[in-house]
This record gives structure tokens, sequence and C-alpha cells, in this order.
């Protein structure tokens, strides 16, 4: 049950019968709900949140748009699209070499900044989805490649046992004085 609600949750189809590799549960990318607080925390996100994972998704398996560039491009791309760029929360933030963020701290859609385990210990900058083995820190991501690669976001298994920041889209703030011109 909380499988089928994660699945549609972050990836919804985007017509009838359209298989999305990605999110298929057979593959390794899938993202598995660990316990019942996990579905509770993604019935309560914030809309800026849910935004960015909605473009992102989009971005990466229907479009497949290309930002050529690094992964911070990609990410940020994603962020200006959502709305939500010049409305970050940081949460967490440090430095490569540490102290790192406490694994709790992360919500799905956070832009986070971690040492990339899988590709010689380099720096990474991604965007949360979910945990897919908490215990083993184990977390799958939407990211880019970098490097200027003529390919799209993908969503993949990252250790994210050394996470140095972590960043949270934030609506825009309705109750905000409007700025008058001239003024």
């Amino acid at each position: 049950m909380c499988r089928v609600f994660i699945l549609f949750f972050l990836f919804p189809l985007a017509s009838p019968g359209r298989v999305l590799a990605q999110v298929d549960p057979s593959t390794q990318n899938y993202c598995y709900c660990q316990e019942a607080s996990s579905l509770q925390k993604a019935k309560q996100l914030d809309s800026a949140s849910l935004q960015v994972l909605e473009i992102g998704k989009q971005m990466a398996l229907i479009t497949k748009t290309i930002i050529l560039g690094s992964c911070w491009d990609f990410v940020n791309e994603v962020f200006n699209r959502a709305g939500v760029s010049a409305f970050k929360q940081t949460i967490f933030k440090s430095k490569k070499a540490g102290p790192y963020a406490d694994a709790r701290l992360v919500q799905p859609g956070d832009w986070i900044y971690h040492v990339n385990h899988n590709s010689n210990g380099v720096d990474h900058s991604a965007i949360f989805v979910c945990w897919k083995d908490y215990t083993k820190r184990e977390a799958v991501t939407l990211s880019y490649a970098g490097r200027n690669r003529n390919v799209p976001g993908r969503y993949g298994v990252y250790n994210l046992r050394s996470i140095f920041a972590i960043f949270r889209p934030q609506s825009a703030k309705k109750d905000a004085p409007e700025k008058v011109k001239g003024k």
C-alpha cells in the first residue's frame, strides 16, 4: 500500500499506458517507503517541495530537458522553474570535509550537497527524493551527471552519509509587503 502511494505521489504517469522505466518497482531506482512515518511526511510536504519534485520529474522523464553545465546548474534550473530559487531555507550548511548533517533533517524536494561516494568522493548537488534504505543511508535523488554532458537529469541511488548542505524550497511569502513602484 505504501509503495503504491509513493509511486504515484512522486511520479504520476504522464499519460495512460506510458511506462517510465525509472519508476518501475523492479528497477534499482524505485522509491520504497521504509515506514509509516515516511508516508505521513510525504502527505505533509510544503507545496514548494511538491513543485520542485514535479518540475524535476517533468524535466528528467517527460521532456528530457538538457541543462548543460554542472550538477549545480541542473538543480538550480529546477528550482528556478519551480519558482523557488529566491525562497530557500538553509537547513544545514557545513564544508565538504564535514561535519555532516543528521540524515533525519532531509525531506523530499530538498536541494542537497553531498560527497558523491559513487564517483571518487567529488561534491555533488542533487534533489532528495526518498530513502531507499535509511539504515544504509542509500537514497534516491534527482540530479545531472555534469561535465556538460548532453543528457537529461535522472534518478539515481546515492549513499548520503556525507551531506554537507541542505536547502529547503519555501513558498513565496504571501504576507510580505508588496513593493510599490517609485518608492
